[in-house]
């Protein structure tokens, strides 16, 4: 019982992952186009803005001038 309960945890520990993963993987800028910023709510906005900066500053991701 013991050993199974130990491979158990094992596996959620380790959960799926197929290499080393950090914070930012999966993740990446996002970049409205020129008819979304006309159409988008304040909060969406804000939303995108505290992705981004999140990102720049945790993730390493580059400021473009896009």
């Amino acid at each position: 019982m013991r050993i199974f309960l130990a491979i158990l945890m094992l596996i959620a520990v380790t959960g799926c992952s197929a290499g080393p993963a950090n914070k930012c993987d999966g993740f990446k800028p996002i970049y409205p186009e020129a008819g979304d910023v006309r159409t988008a709510s304040n909060a969406l906005v804000r939303q995108v803005l505290e992705h981004n900066e999140f990102g720049y500053s945790m993730c390493g991701w580059r400021r473009t001038g896009r």
